[in-house]
């Protein structure tokens, strides 16, 4: 697996949950700098909900379209903080795989 260290320095100190849900399917995401065993007991004032087809969450965490477009296209709602969101789309635009262009 690849170690991102760039993302470190924008990772909440207490973990934020990412709940991504489908129609037949629930995946749960933890984020932050503590290890996911320390932090197990989930609150709801730290989790994020994304709704979604399965195809619009997956163009989500494939980099194809950014949070917040696939919100304006109605494809995915979005349960929680907006600093929250904010921080998620930070992240996977920041976890983006580098393509070279030519």
């Amino acid at each position: 697996m690849q170690v991102l260290r760039h993302l470190v320095p924008i990772l909440p100190d207490e973990q934020l949950y990412v709940r991504f849900e489908s129609d037949d399917e629930t995946a749960l995401l933890l984020i932050g700098k503590e290890s996911a065993a320390r932090g197990m007991e989930n609150d709801e004032r730290k989790t994020l909900t994304v709704r979604g087809s399965k195809e619009a969450l997956a163009s989500l965490l494939n980099g194809e379209l950014k949070l917040q477009q696939l919100v304006r296209l109605r494809e995915v709602h979005v349960s929680g903080s907006f600093r929250q969101l904010l921080l998620l789309e930070s992240l996977l635009h920041l976890a983006k795989p580098y393509r070279d262009v030519g």
